[in-house]
């Protein structure tokens, strides 16, 4: 493989000549600059990316840590980001962590010594921010920027791209109480998820503007994850002790199929025993019967805003400290 080296030993020139020309630097006399371009062509010479992006103190690479890997919004979002950075001339690289404080530590020091251009932070779990202050500052040092993407961690200085999640969960109480699917169950991780205490705000929100008294009975509060398994023994048991709800709004499209599954098994049709909505807007939503009606998560939107913040960052520069992007609800069979 030709080096550049040999493409400056080939046009006559320095390498420093030939460096100057393939960065575009307009001071180059136009014969030298035909001599180095014919050489490169001649030898098919091709820069090493990573070698220029070390020389410029950072690789175009962006890492994103998401949650849980096996949810699957964040495999939607990580498709959807790929996309978007790819259009900017940058790389994505994942991380899972798992729900672990202690990972997300580990990752971003590493983000510094990798020399990222920027790291998305996508994840609904507690952000210990005096933990990571030792950390942010370090990456900022480093001119790499931290960017919040799914949830609004503005509160703690963090740029965000977030899902307005309280208004959603104002537009699924409505959704439910407009087609008289009352009483309301709310299921979602609550204390244990940042993410799942704004929904939950929304949702007491949403019964005060219709009037609804709250019921302790009917806020299901997981510890588990937002997955499969959670909804169905979330909403078997409160089948199996009585808890009288007519419909469920779950923390995410997981959890709702999980508790629909528990409905069928207790021989309960839905909607017309219990109406079931979900979180996400996951594909296979429109797919399983009855449908799932859902508040869809754009995460095309995602990425294309992260780009946005990100060069808005680019150099010391401000971005606005949080850009919303609505949810809209599709109504389907389950509710």
């Amino acid at each position: 493989m030709p080096t550049l080296h040999d493409v400056a030993r080939h046009a006559g020139v320095s390498i420093a000549t030939v460096s100057r020309v393939l960065r575009g630097i307009s001071s180059i006399a136009p014969d030298t600059r035909e001599r180095v371009l014919s050489s490169v062509a001649a030898l098919g010479y091709a820069p090493n990316p990573l070698g220029q992006a070390l020389r410029a103190g950072h690789i175009n690479a962006v890492a994103l840590l998401v949650g849980d890997i096996e949810q699957g919004w964040y495999a939607s979002l990580a498709r959807d980001m790929q996309v978007a950075l790819e259009e900017e001339g940058m790389d994505l690289l994942l991380f899972n962590l798992g729900h672990s404080e202690t990972r997300l530590r580990e990752v971003l020091e590493r983000a510094v010594s990798m020399r990222l251009r920027g790291v998305a932070l996508a994840t609904s779990d507690h952000i210990p921010g005096a933990a990571l202050e030792p950390v942010r500052a370090r990456l900022a040092e480093a001119g790499i920027a931290l960017i919040a993407v799914g949830r609004n961690l503005e509160e703690i200085g963090i740029p965000s791209v977030a899902h307005d999640d309280e208004q959603a969960s104002r537009i699924a109480v409505g959704h439910l109480v407009q087609r008289g699917y009352t009483p309301i169950a709310y299921m979602s991780r609550i204390r244990k998820s940042a993410t799942g205490r704004v929904r939950f705000a929304g949702y007491l929100a949403g019964l005060a503007e219709h009037g609804i008294a709250r019921d302790p009975a009917m806020e299901w509060d997981i510890a588990e994850s937002y997955r499969f398994k959670a909804g169905y023994n979330v909403m078997r048991d409160a089948i199996a002790r009585g808890v009288g709800m007519r419909s469920v709004i779950a923390g995410s499209d997981e959890l709702a199929l999980g508790a629909m599954a528990a409905a069928r098994d207790a021989g309960l049709r839905i909607p017309e025993d219990v109406a079931v909505l979900g979180f996400g807007g996951l594909e296979w939503g429109g797919y399983v019967r009855p449908a799932l009606t859902t508040l869809d998560a754009d995460t095309s939107a995602f990425g294309k805003g992260f780009c946005t913040v990100l060069k808005a960052l680019a150099g010391g520069g401000s971005a606005p400290p949080v850009s919303l992007v609505p949810r809209r609800l599709i109504a389907r069979e389950s509710a």
